[in-house]
């Protein structure tokens, strides 16, 4: 819930571009969620300045406007049900500029930048297999729960708002008492800068966000039946490119979607395909196959584990690459990597890619307090869900993390295929699977002569 944040691209633009021809003048009087703010001369002139830095990138402007036409219709049904005025929809596009997988660097996350103390405080479900905060749904109920609380407190969603910034203790400490149940309220230039900025961002958009439908996507929400299903194999049934859906369920952090989530799917289509919702419905997971859609059932019998591991790559596959940035970038396992060297440090690597330290971090998932590993891999590309061979022996000294990287996969997804939770320790031996989810039918394998754990 802070200003600042890194953005994640999640769509490219190729829609309708709207002409800025005119500027947008911010009055001398705005209604905001039911009040009347007027503005003195220093209010209104920090206003417009933060309206111009908003719309003096006609490019920019332009890609915010299209994810409100994708996603405003569902945020303002929301909205609409839990009683939290219209308006607040321009929070969202302040927090996030609607990029639902942003993280800021105090790790705020999603379309609403929500902390994770105070999103499992909103019931949001945070672990290694979903973060809600990335669920444009969930994350949006959630927003305005914590709004509407704040509301009754202050009766003032100009309270409200401010909480959710700072804080009630903090919002109790700069909010007027004369502005508590008030209608009509008079900002001045000592007002919170977070008060201005969401005002702001309505003026800057309220003309025209949401207004049209986007250029090429539609969505629609799925809630029955992706239970249980790996998320390619929802793709193929529906015809649609797994990355794509993807794209817009940033939400789930594994290859399947888990069988207890509350998370509906959300579906992309083309504005050109002939989708009805009667397409959407996918098999049971213990039903046949159709329409070529594979059940996540990788083997009915025990595997022969030495067959694979005798005939397993070495990892992770390192390509030399000429790249302009520096002779040391590679590519490790398909993605563009290097490997560490004694005395690197995180900003000069991250510096090497081209990357801000914050994304350099979220990508190989550390933290600024990591001590650099001599030779391992680190990436500039995102990681993956599954590995390139289909098992792992755990070696001495080997964590989650390390065999994680190995093979550019994302934690999560290790953990998800193999049933563990964060903190279970790896003994040595242990066969981890790194394509599939292992059977619950299979019991944990050790490799050959290494003896099972007592």
């Amino acid at each position: 819930m802070r200003w600042f944040f890194i953005v994640f691209t999640l769509l490219p633009f190729s829609g309708w571009s709207v002409e800025l021809s005119q500027p947008i003048v911010v009055p001398e009087v705005v209604r905001f969620a039911n009040m009347r703010l007027k503005f003195t001369r220093g209010a209104r002139k920090q206003v417009q300045i933060k309206v111009n830095q908003l719309t003096r990138s006609q490019r920019s402007f332009n890609q915010i406007l299209e994810r409100t036409h994708l996603f405003f219709p569902f945020i303002e049904k929301i909205l609409a049900d839990e009683n939290v005025p219209d308006d607040f929809k321009f929070q969202a596009v302040h927090e996030s500029m609607l990029v639902g997988n942003a993280v800021s660097h105090t790790e705020d996350v999603g379309f609403w930048q929500i902390q994770k103390a105070t999103g499992l405080g909103l019931r949001l479900t945070i672990d290694h297999l979903v973060d809600e905060r990335m669920h444009l749904i969930q994350s949006t109920k959630a927003a305005a729960r914590f709004l509407k609380i704040h509301n009754q407190y202050f009766d003032s969603w100009l309270g409200a708002l401010l909480a959710y910034n700072r804080g009630r203790a903090g919002a109790v400490k700069i909010f007027p008492k004369k502005h508590y149940g008030a209608r009509v309220v008079r900002l001045d230039d000592k007002t919170d800068q977070y008060i201005l900025s969401v005002i702001a961002t309505k003026l800057a958009f309220g003309r025209i966000a949401g207004k049209k439908k986007h250029a090429r996507l539609r969505l629609l929400v799925y809630d029955q039946g992706h239970h249980g299903q790996r998320l390619e194999d929802i793709a193929a049934h529906l015809n649609i490119e797994e990355k794509l859906l993807s794209e817009h369920n940033r939400w789930l952090r594994t290859a399947v979607v888990p069988p207890n989530t509350k998370c509906s799917l959300l579906v992309p289509l083309l504005h050109t395909d002939a989708h009805t919702h009667s397409v959407l419905k996918l098999p049971l997971k213990n039903s046949a196959p159709k329409q070529g859609i594979a059940i996540s059932k990788p083997q009915d019998t025990q595997p022969d584990y030495a067959k694979h591991l005798q005939a397993a790559k070495t990892f992770p596959e390192i390509t030399p690459l000429k790249d302009g940035r520096s002779v040391r970038l590679v590519k490790a396992n398909g993605r563009l990597a290097i490997i560490a060297e004694k005395g690197d440090t995180i900003p000069y690597l991250a510096q090497l890619g081209k990357l801000d330290i914050d994304k350099f971090l979220l990508i190989n998932e550390i933290d600024k307090t990591h001590q650099l590993i001599p030779n391992m891999v680190y990436y500039y590309r995102s990681k993956g869900s599954k590995g390139g061979r289909h098992y792992h022996v755990v070696a001495s000294g080997e964590d989650i993390w390390r065999i994680a990287q190995r093979y550019g996969m994302q934690r999560s997804a290790l953990l998800e295929k193999n049933r563990m939770q964060q903190t279970e320790q790896l003994a040595k031996g242990r066969i981890l699977w790194l394509r599939f989810i292992r059977p619950r039918k299979f019991p944990v394998a050790y490799h050959q002569a290494v003896a099972q754990p007592s």
